[in-house]
């Protein structure tokens, strides 16, 4: 997964759910693994990254936002 924009973390959130989808772009998640959020897309998706530095797309259902102790 190739991204080219200027990286800004937008958000954090902890994976609740093992990502249900395989595609080649979607990043692979644990549950309990916490991600950096990078950019939101049209659909039901937000782009992230994870300590390793890799990125990709992951399902909002699979997020839990409220994990940690920031707030909008």
């Amino acid at each position: 997964f190739q991204y080219d924009k200027e990286i800004t973390i937008i958000n954090t959130a902890v994976a609740c759910s093992s990502n249900s989808r395989n595609g080649i772009f979607d990043l692979p998640i644990t549950p309990g693994e916490e991600l950096q959020v990078i950019d939101t897309t049209e659909e039901n998706l937000v782009i992230c990254r994870n300590s390793k530095g890799k990125y990709g797309y992951v399902l909002i259902e699979h997020l839990d936002f409220k994990h940690q102790g920031w707030s909008p």
